[in-house]
């Protein structure tokens, strides 16, 4: 099935690309991380960058293709055998086992995301291989069961960090919900067990976190501390928040429970209200099932790990990100199939009988369905943005780049970063520190409020937006592109998009149709975070007859002027422009006689520095007309301090015709020092 629905998408999803960048480069030997030389943990599961690693090594690094392929034949395997332990965990539930693992089988093969996920170069399908072989260990308690959860176990944190979750609530709920005599915490024996399975999930688990933690300085991956950045530490106070405030946010936004058995990103994208609807019903039916006490213990344990899976998806995703749901999708489906197999055991009734299997048989074609719909979708994304739109977007890139060196500002990190093979400044920052540095640095805080101090902080070469990035950027400081950076190319299969009669989820698709790149203008300080300074930022504003005013670009000044702004201690240099108006010498005799520019420097103690001092007189000398380029050196300081302009009359005391101004000035603070 898996295999099939590879062929028939050929779908390869985003964030394989930032994880087989990595693969590649390690495969080659320029080491494991995303750009060589930068030793950066830019990817979250260890076996789903080595395994891909391996697959390009196989093919002698010719073949990014057939990498790839190899890749989705190992995933289709461990996602068969995750089918294989769950029916088989399923069975000795009495007589409901045998109908709720066929069932199961056939839910988990035809749920659209377990499927799209298993090919589309994510590392979900190991995942679910190691949560099915915990629940076959906890449900059918083989010999030796303790090794089999440690080896579980260990498979799950190889495959993901966040598997510890899925660790503990599985195994609280056998020990809440499994028969036996005493409570939870009088059953000595499964304790132990746990204990020697942690044991041996801590021995094969720990080289790895060992190994990271000297190549990379730190066990944590950087995708984690980009992702998590606004996340408050953990306390006892913010978790019991976070407990009373979980049903109200599922209940403020369903997404995630939504998007538990519905697709990709569909909710309010296009697809039918109703189908959300039941989604959301059977997700809420699944985790509560552990609550009603005539369910088979197996399905409350399975139930209850799903609620624990909800939590954390709610409360430290956050977002209904695909890739996190098939998980607790998996959890679901065994949960449902099993309480529908026990409802339609031959000891109930035969309205009860029928009634399940009516359900069982209608969840089965629904999600059959919905898996052929999404199947389309897909194959539409693929072709249309995949590959005809993002992976172009990196071709012309790496063709238009003077070096590997230049800088890329962007979101859509995967097809663009690997096909660019450009260094990459990404948001929120999964490969670049660069980046979560500067997110420390500036005010604002949301994506993609937060895009223009960005892009001034880290200076990129090029910058990519869809259209809404843009939109926000020039609504918020439109100077940010029009001042810095020029129209490159503007990459648009919105027309193809609507031409496609029949699109489910068609707002997922028309979200990447768009794209516009920005190419940083020539002649602009590089290597430094620069700060314009427009109106907003002046603490004096003087001069003759009328208050300065400015056209985005340029401070208008009519001699005598005073302007004042603040500078932080570590801004260095500042540049610009200063001069007259063209009206101001055109036409003599009424014309300007001429006047002084001065640039000082005072410190927080009081102390004054003048940085420049120049006289123009555009009507006698022709090298005094037209914008005068400057860049003065500010003196070290440990302190804020701040910058006076002033122009004043010329040698005569007229100011006639001073028609002068101030243009284009920026601030510069050295990229390696804070700021």
């Amino acid at each position: 099935m898996a295999l099939l629905w590879a062929g028939f998408t050929r779908h390869v999803w985003e964030d394989y690309y930032i994880t087989y960048r990595a693969s590649k480069n390690l495969a080659t030997g320029q080491g494991l991380t995303f750009t060589a030389g930068e030793r950066v943990h830019s990817f979250t599961s260890p076996l789903g960058v080595l395994l891909p690693a391996g697959a390009s090594w196989l093919t002698g690094n010719r073949s990014d293709t057939a990498a790839l392929w190899i890749f989705r034949v190992l995933a289709a395997a461990a996602l068969g055998g995750a089918v294989v332990l769950a029916r088989a965990g399923l069975r000795p539930a009495g007589a409901a086992g045998p109908l709720a693992g066929a069932l199961a089988a056939g839910l988990l093969l035809t749920d659209a995301k377990i499927l799209d996920y298993t090919i589309n170069g994510m590392e979900t399908p190991f995942l679910l291989l190691f949560i099915a072989w915990t629940c076959w260990a906890l449900f059918t308690e083989p010999p030796r069961a303790w090794m089999h959860l440690g080896l579980a176990w260990a498979g799950l944190m190889w495959t993901r960090p966040d598997g510890f979750i899925y660790v503990g609530a599985l195994a609280a709920g056998a020990l809440i919900f499994r028969p036996g005599p005493g409570r939870w915490w009088q059953r000595g024996a499964e304790l132990a067990a746990f204990l020697r399975a942690g044991a041996l999930t801590t021995g094969l688990y720990l080289p790895w976190l060992l190994w990271a933690w000297r190549y990379y300085g730190t066990p944590v991956p950087h995708t984690i501390t980009a992702k998590g950045f606004w996340m408050p530490p953990l306390a006892p106070a913010v978790v019991l928040d976070w407990l009373q405030g979980f049903p109200g946010r599922m209940w403020s936004d369903p997404s995630i429970l939504a998007g538990i058995f519905m697709p990709a990103y569909s909710y309010n994208t296009g697809w039918p209200t109703a189908a959300s609807g039941v989604a959301i019903g059977l997700s809420l039916t699944a985790m509560l099932l552990w609550l009603v006490p005539r369910v088979r213990w197996e399905a409350r344990v399975l139930s209850f790990a799903a609620l624990v899976g909800q939590f954390y998806l709610h409360t430290f995703v956050g977002f209904p990100t695909p890739w996190y749901l098939p998980a607790v999708a998996f959890l679901s489906l065994l949960a449902l199939s099993l309480t529908l197999a026990q409802l339609a055991a031959p000891a109930n009734a035969a309205g009860l009988r029928w009634g399940s299997r009516v359900l069982a048989g209608s969840l089965l074609l629904g999600a059959a369905v919905l898996a052929a719909a999404t199947s389309w979708q897909l194959r539409c994304q693929q072709s249309l943005i995949e590959e005809g739109q993002r992976r172009q977007i990196g071709v012309w890139l790496k063709a238009q780049a003077g070096s590997v060196r230049e800088t890329v500002f962007l979101e859509p990190l995967g097809y663009i970063g690997f096909y660019s093979g450009l260094k990459m400044l990404d948001y929120p920052g999964l490969s670049a520190p660069e980046v979560v540095a500067s997110r420390r640095r500036v005010v604002s805080r949301a994506y993609p409020d937060c895009w223009t101090e960005l892009i001034m902080d880290l200076q990129p070469d090029w910058v990519v937006l869809r259209g809404y990035e843009r939109e926000k950027i020039m609504a918020r400081d439109p100077e940010v592109l029009t001042r810095y950076y020029q129209l490159a190319k503007i990459f648009d299969v919105r027309a193809q998009v609507a031409a496609v009669a029949f699109l489910p989820g068609r707002g997922y698709i028309t979200n990447d149709a768009y794209f516009e790149v920005y190419r940083r203008k020539p002649g602009l300080p590089s290597g430094s975070r620069l700060r314009p300074i427009t109106l907003v930022d002046l603490t004096v504003r003087e001069c003759f007859g009328q208050p300065p005013a400015d056209n985005l670009y340029t401070l208008r000044l009519h001699a005598p002027a005073r302007i004042v702004f603040p500078v932080n201690r570590n801004e260095r240099w500042l540049s610009g422009g200063f001069g007259f108006f063209d009206g101001a010498y055109t036409s003599p005799p009424d014309a300007t006689d001429g006047a002084e520019f001065e640039i000082t420097y005072v410190s927080a103690t009081g102390e004054s520095t003048t940085l420049l001092k120049r006289m123009l007189d555009p009507l006698l000398l022709p090298g005094d007309r037209g914008t005068q380029l400057f860049r003065v050196e500010l003196p070290a300081a440990t302190a804020a301090g701040r910058v006076e302009l002033t122009i004043s009359e010329g040698e005569g005391g007229n100011n006639n015709f001073d028609w002068t101004y101030y243009r284009d000035l920026l601030l510069e603070t050295p990229a390696d020092r804070p700021r």
